[in-house]
């Protein structure tokens, strides 16, 4: 599909120059415009040459960002071999970095007027917008997998966002799961598929996140044999054809 026709219905930031000044200059309300502006919008990301993974960009301290534009013209100045470039919402590039340990933020716009969202910022951004924030769970000592309780819309939505990912899911589970002196633990969503974390795991969490109350963690995890043998004990499997 040719860049021209996916940009067809392209929600641009295009006035991005001067709503930024704006915000920055005279902050309150036109902050608060400004970043409903920025989550409403969607954005160019380039892809690396050869194949859909998505690029990113690195800085001298080899800190690496998640780079984004606002416009094909911004787009146009990103220099490095790509196989052109994916149109994401706001909302997809948080949780690409959330679910990236190797990132530290988005930068938009990185050859002009540019905006560095730290993954502080994207937490607060989203925690303003939706009351929940979507973090990656960083497991220290034993973690146990356990049967969940979960409301049924909640299994179809996530059924539902399987089979719209377009990727190759060939098992999927709810599972609750805690670390060693946890006990009260968080949901998780045990995936065996084929392809990049990067492209499903947004997809879904965007699915789920509004069957999970305010304030509750969840997690998304790629299926490894010995999960999911536990998770074969532990539960019935989610069907993407639901």
């Amino acid at each position: 599909m040719a860049n021209k026709t996916i940009t067809a219905n392209f929600s641009v930031f295009a006035d991005w120059n001067e709503q930024l000044r704006r915000a920055r200059t005279n902050g309150g309300d036109a902050r608060a415009f400004f970043t409903r502006r920025l989550r409403a919008a969607q954005y160019f990301v380039p892809r690396r040459q050869g194949g859909n993974e998505l690029s990113l960009l690195a800085t001298q301290e080899n800190k690496y960002f998640l780079p984004a534009f606002t416009s094909e013209d911004e787009f146009v100045k990103w220099t490095q071999p790509s196989n052109g470039f994916a149109v994401l919402p706001f909302e997809m590039l948080h949780h690409i970095v959330v679910d990236n340990p190797k990132l530290c933020g988005v930068v938009i716009n990185p050859f002009g007027l540019s905006l560095i969202l730290n993954r502080a910022a994207l937490a607060e951004t989203e925690s303003a917008a939706t009351g929940m924030s979507h973090e990656l769970a960083e497991h220290k000592g034993k973690m146990f997998i356990e049967t969940a309780k979960y409301r049924p819309e909640l299994a179809r939505a996530f059924a539902a966002a399987l089979k719209s990912s377009g990727m190759n899911v060939r098992k999927a589970y709810i599972l609750m799961t805690r670390q060693e002196h946890d006990p009260k633990g968080h949901l998780l969503f045990l995936i065996d598929f084929s392809g990049d974390n990067k492209l499903l795991f947004p997809h879904i969490a965007k699915a789920v996140k509004p069957y999970i109350g305010p304030g509750a963690k969840f997690e998304l995890l790629r299926a490894t044999p010995a999960t999911l043998n536990i998770a074969r004990r532990k539960a019935l499997p989610i069907r993407p054809s639901i």
